[in-house]
């Protein structure tokens, strides 16, 4: 406390040593004194207090391990430690605006010729009370790079009031080489991985080119064994074609150059008589039976000799080849001269028309084979599933096989209604040819298949049934095996039905066999809706 009656020593040692608290007024009441002495006192004690707790926050501040940088609300730079001074190579810049400090402490994104941009630094973001961490900047000094992690976060004071914003920072040039180190290794084994897998793939690609050369070349011996019955099959509506060549060639000759001259004679009458007959021929569909024929003839001839109408068994034969059940219609046509021609040339014109649908139905019918041949020997390359209907590669395999199932097998279709899958249609044709194949040599050609097709929870299940002897239980469990065979030199390789299994099982089903003697059953499940597996 000073006075103003103070000696100079006093007024130097408080100019000195002392705090100005307050100024009182004379004259002071004692109690004014005491009360103002003791504040002072208490302020002085505060003051100590926060000045040292200051000083161990700023000890604890440099002797941190990490750099650390404040910014008061302003953005003004007022303190870094001793390991951030260390860190960015400069000392504090006094009040310089945050915005200026990447350039100052020459803070660049990391591998990069930029500037860190400032929409994410640390302390810019702090002052809007964002807390921020990056790992991506980097300060560049004469001779190296230092990459640094940063925390950013704002400081507030009781009323929630941003009063400063802090950084901390540390070098992690250890972990980013690290990282490197990983990410190389990691590049190294992607790589290695890379390699073995495609080592791997192109194996299993070997692998699947065997496999198929395997079906192709079991393809082409079920093939082989096809094409004399397939042969046999083609020449017969070959041969109907040319016979029907002949006919309608014949007709050409003989028959059409006379026609003008036989309707020059015809009255508009007889003209009708002759279409009439036309018409009905043309309509007939469904060829008699050689007993319905006789029948048919022997009431006809009775009733044109009650007519006595000459030639009528000749007249009978003639109506009914014509397709004419009913004579009562046609009597009018024997009471004109020229009914004779008229029945002739209907009979010529009928011959026509059917040697024209011989030819047609022989020409379907080879078609039919040629394809069924075409599909079966085609092999698609592409390897990809396609939406195919089961019925449609079954009822290939049999047309192939015709000419064996006429011979002496009763063959015995039971289909439901099942909707198409994704598959590989010609593979499972081998399965078919395989299995029907297998099931006509178990009968040695003689007995019944029957083939049944519906579908059963999630799958479609095809059943091909024999009549054979039956397979033996001493085998049953080998039949399956790549090799095994119970034919003959030469009439089997036994990788048969191993393909089969593989293509079953290519297609995520399954296959089994029930057998005893005088019945056979191969069941094969194949899923209707199930992804392929990759």
């Amino acid at each position: 406390m000073l006075t103003g009656q103070a000696d100079l020593d006093a007024i130097g040692n408080a100019i000195k040593y002392a705090k100005l608290y307050r100024y009182m007024a004379k004259p002071w009441q004692s109690e004014d004194l005491r009360l103002t002495v003791k504040e002072a006192l208490n302020s002085y004690y505060q003051e100590k207090e926060i000045a040292e707790q200051n000083a161990k926050l700023q000890q604890i501040l440099e002797a941190m391990p990490v750099g650390v940088f404040v910014a008061d609300k302003d953005g003004k730079s007022f303190y870094v430690n001793s390991r951030g001074k260390e860190l960015l190579n400069k000392g504090l810049v006094p009040n310089e605006n945050a915005e200026e400090v990447r350039h100052i402490y020459q803070a660049y994104l990391a591998d990069s010729e930029e500037i860190y941009p400032s929409d994410r630094d640390p302390i810019l973001n702090a002052l809007k009370g964002k807390s921020v961490n990056i790992d991506d900047v980097e300060i560049r000094l004469q001779d190296k790079k230092i990459p640094l992690e940063v925390w950013g976060m704002p400081i507030y004071d009781v009323r929630e009031n941003i009063v400063c914003a802090i950084a901390a920072f540390q070098d992690i040039t250890e972990r980013k080489q690290a990282e490197k180190l990983l990410a190389d290794y990691n590049r190294n084994l992607e790589k290695q991985v890379a390699e073995r897998t495609e080592e791997l793939s192109q194996a299993l690609e070997r692998l699947k080119a065997t496999q198929e050369e395997l079906i192709q070349a079991e393809k082409m011996v079920a093939l082989g064994q096809l094409i004399a019955g397939v042969a046999h099959e083609i020449n017969n509506p070959l041969g109907a074609i040319r016979s029907s060549i002949e006919n309608i060639a014949d007709f050409l000759d003989n028959t059409l150059e006379n026609l003008p001259h036989f309707f020059q004679q015809l009255s508009p009458e007889d003209r009708g008589f002759f279409f009439n007959l036309l018409q009905k021929s043309a309509k007939q569909k469904i060829r008699l039976s050689s007993k319905e024929q006789r029948k048919i003839k022997r009431k006809m001839r009775r009733q044109l000799e009650s007519k006595n109408i000459e030639n009528a068994d000749t007249i009978a034969d003639t109506l009914v080849d014509i397709g004419v059940e009913d004579i009562e219609p046609l009597w009018p046509i024997f009471e004109t001269p020229n009914s004779s021609k008229i029945l002739e040339n209907a009979y010529q014109f009928f011959t026509l028309h059917q040697s024209t649908n011989t030819i047609s139905n022989a020409v379907d019918r080879a078609a039919k084979i040629v394809f069924a041949l075409k599909n079966y020997a085609r092999y698609d390359t592409q390897g990809e599933k396609v939406e195919a209907n089961l019925i449609d590669g079954i009822e290939t395999i049999l047309t192939l096989y015709h000419n064996s199932l006429k011979r002496g097998v009763e063959l015995v279709r039971n289909y439901e209604d099942i909707p198409s899958i994704l598959c590989y249609p010609d593979e499972l044709n081998q399965v078919w040819t395989n299995l029907i194949h297998n099931a006509l040599q178990a009968m040695e050609n003689k007995g019944t298949l029957i083939i049944d097709l519906k579908p059963k929870d999630k799958n479609i299940q095809v059943s091909i049934t024999d009549s054979g002897k039956g397979i033996p239980p001493e085998i049953m469990q080998k039949i399956f095996q790549p090799f095994f065979t119970t034919k003959p030199p030469g009439e089997g390789s036994g990788l048969g039905l191993d393909i089969v299994r593989k293509i079953i099982e290519k297609h995520q089903g399954n296959i089994e066999v029930e057998s005893k003697p005088g019945k056979t059953t191969f069941i094969v499940s194949l899923p209707i809706n199930r992804e392929p597996i990759i």
